[in-house]
């Protein structure tokens, strides 16, 4: 230990780039992580934090929602269920709502429900949905960037129809798009896929479950766990997929930059090495020297890009979802000092190798 910690003052700006070039990718790999969560929170959000762990959609959706469509006189058999707590029918679309006063345009989720419920939003200001009121909504938070304020009409593209926005709720996000939680009869009566439908149509029911699963005995309805009904949502699996990919590999270069790094300085030292075990120096001295650097390279690492990820939250612009927990810093740095230490083991067996002779009179081996 005293032999590496020596060694690494004594060449400070070899080791100081070191670990400049490791708190970059370890700080590159927390940061897209922290995008990776952002964008996902953006997208599902409604979903995510709504508290409901199953939903039944139509056979023929191939699990999709935005295909879903079934009779909503389906939900008193879901009801009766044995394997269901209790039930509410969900509507969603994607469409565009205008103000009344300036005609200005806003691509929101529909999110139909009915008031009462355990679909009902959380309200952060104004009030919530009244069954005797159905021309009323309320609205993501996100949108009073756009000057909505309680008590603004909206009105659908296609009729016309007149929304009051009588509260505001928060972080409710689907597919990118602020949420708009409207009265199921007043969605069904604005949404152009239902205009020629006799029978009131849903897009999907919200199961809470008695036990743990739910098993359905209707067989026009296929049932959706939580996670499943994110990966459908358009954009969110690929989305996940693909920084989660950066993240995965940015770790593993990182780990093979540490390992070149000090491979190449094992075989510099060759010599050296080799005069230490003339000297009687053990090979597991020797070892622990180099392990004793990587070991506090990487902490130092880890350490300096926690800190900076930490603050990022403070400084990166509002439009950029950033997200990121205290599980994931800790995962991703346990995962960076694993594949250091992983990576030293190269090192540790050249030390292994080095015969004190060969390396005195300039041999590789």
């Amino acid at each position: 230990m005293f032999l590496g910690l020596r060694e690494m003052l004594y060449s400070k700006l070899r080791y100081i780039l070191v670990t400049g070039i490791m708190v970059l990718i370890m700080l590159l790999s927390l940061i897209l992580s922290g995008l990776a969560n952002g964008l996902a929170y953006d997208n599902a959000s409604a979903v995510s934090d709504n508290g409901v762990p199953y939903y039944a959609i139509a056979k023929d959706a191939q699990g999709k929602v935005s295909r879903s469509l079934f009779d909503e006189n389906e939900l008193d058999s879901v009801k009766e269920d044995k394997t269901v707590k209790d039930a509410a029918v969900l509507g969603q679309s994607m469409q565009t709502l205008k103000r009344e006063s300036d005609e200005k345009k806003f691509s929101i989720a529909f999110f139909a429900i009915q008031p009462g419920t355990f679909l009902d939003p959380k309200i952060s200001s104004g009030k919530g949905l009244e069954v005797t009121k159905p021309d009323e909504i309320v609205v993501d938070s996100s949108l009073k960037k756009e000057g909505i304020k309680l008590g603004d009409v909206l009105m659908d593209d296609m009729l016309n129809k007149e929304l009051t926005i009588v509260g505001f709720t928060e972080n409710k996000k689907y597919s990118h798009a602020p949420v708009v939680y409207i009265n199921m009869p007043t969605w069904q009566s604005i949404n152009p896929v239902l205009y020629h439908q006799k029978i009131p149509q849903v897009s999907a029911i919200a199961i809470q479950p008695k036990n743990e699963t739910v098993s359905l005995s209707n067989k026009n309805l296929s049932v959706l766990t939580q996670a499943e009904f994110l990966d459908q949502i358009p954009g969110y699996s690929a989305e996940q997929m693909t920084l989660n990919m950066m993240i995965y590999f940015l770790i593993v270069i990182g780990g093979f930059i540490l390992t070149a790094f000090f491979y190449v300085m094992t075989l510099q030292k060759t010599t050296q090495f080799g005069i230490l075990k003339a000297l009687g120096t053990k090979s597991s001295y020797i070892a622990a020297s180099v392990i004793t650097q990587v070991i506090t390279i990487s902490i130092i690492s880890i350490l300096i890009s926690v800190g900076v990820t930490l603050l990022l939250p403070n400084v990166l612009p509002e439009a950029m979802p950033f997200r990121i927990s205290n599980f994931t810093i800790g995962l991703y740095s346990v995962i960076f000092f694993v594949v250091a230490l992983v990576g030293s083991l190269l090192s540790m067996w050249k030390i292994n190798k080095v015969d004190a002779l060969d390396a005195i009179r300039g041999g590789d081996e």
